[in-house]
C-alpha cells in the first residue's frame, strides 16, 4: 500500500499549521463561495485484491450557513485492474454533487458529513489474440454510470480564508450487466480549502 502522497500533503499541512496566524479564524461564521484541491489515498475493493490508488480531488461549493452547504467535485480516484490479463487498467473518474451539513465544535474545529450523487466513467482497452489464425480483436470497454456518495470529515480552519480538510468518501460502483467489475471505493483526501 503506497501511502506516500498522503504522508507528504501532512508533513505539508503541518508546516502550514505552525506559520498560519488562526486569530481571524471561526467556523461559528463560515458561510459563501469556496474552491479547494486535495490528494490522498483510495482503496478499492472489488473480486481482485484490494487496490491502492492515489485519488486527487477539485471542488468549488456553497456553504449557505456555517451549518449547509453544497458541493461541486472532480475526482480522479486512480486506475483498478481489468478482470483478466486481456484488458488493460481501468481509469474511475467522476463528477459529484452533494448537500454537506457542518457541525462546529469551535472557533477553529468542526465536522461535516455529505451526501449526494456520483457521475463516474470507467474506461479500459482489451486485445484477444487469435490462436486459430483467425484476426485478432482489439476495443475498448467504457461504463458511465451514477452511484451515490456518502463523506464524514474534519475541518482546521487557519485563517479567515484558508481551511484544511480531513474527509473521507464512500463509493459503491456497480457496472450493469458485468457484476464482475462491481467495486467498492474508500478515499481518504486531505484538501486545503480557500474561501472567496
Amino acid at each position: 500500500m503506497d501511502i506516500k502522497p498522503l504522508r507528504l500533503l501532512l508533513s505539508s499541512a503541518l508546516t502550514v499549521l505552525l506559520f498560519v496566524n488562526t486569530a481571524e479564524a471561526d467556523q461559528n461564521s463560515d458561510s459563501g463561495i469556496y474552491v479547494s484541491g486535495g490528494v490522498g489515498q483510495n482503496w478499492i475493493q472489488s473480486g481482485l485484491p484490494e487496490e491502492s490508488t492515489t485519488v486527487l480531488k477539485a471542488a468549488v461549493g456553497w456553504q449557505f450557513s456555517p451549518y449547509v452547504g453544497v458541493e461541486l467535485s472532480y475526482n480522479d480516484l486512480g486506475k483498478f485492474p481489468g478482470p483478466t490479463r486481456t484488458y488493460t487498467d481501468f481509469d474511475l473518474t467522476g463528477v459529484s454533487a452533494a448537500v454537506t451539513g457542518h457541525l462546529p465544535l469551535s472557533e477553529n474545529i468542526a465536522l461535516f458529513a455529505k451526501a449526494g450523487q456520483i457521475w463516474w466513467s470507467a474506461d479500459s482497452s482489451f486485445f484477444f489474440f487469435n490462436r486459430s489464425g483467425g484476426m485478432n480483436r482489439t476495443g475498448t470497454l467504457s461504463f458511465s454510470e451514477s452511484d451515490a456518495l456518502m463523506g464524514l470529515g474534519a475541518s482546521y480552519e487557519l485563517s479567515e480564508q484558508l481551511e484544511l480538510e480531513l474527509e473521507y468518501n464512500y463509493y459503491k460502483f456497480d457496472f450493469p450487466g458485468s457484476s464482475n467489475f462491481n467495486n467498492r471505493n474508500s478515499a481518504m483526501v486531505l484538501s486545503l480549502k480557500w474561501e472567496l
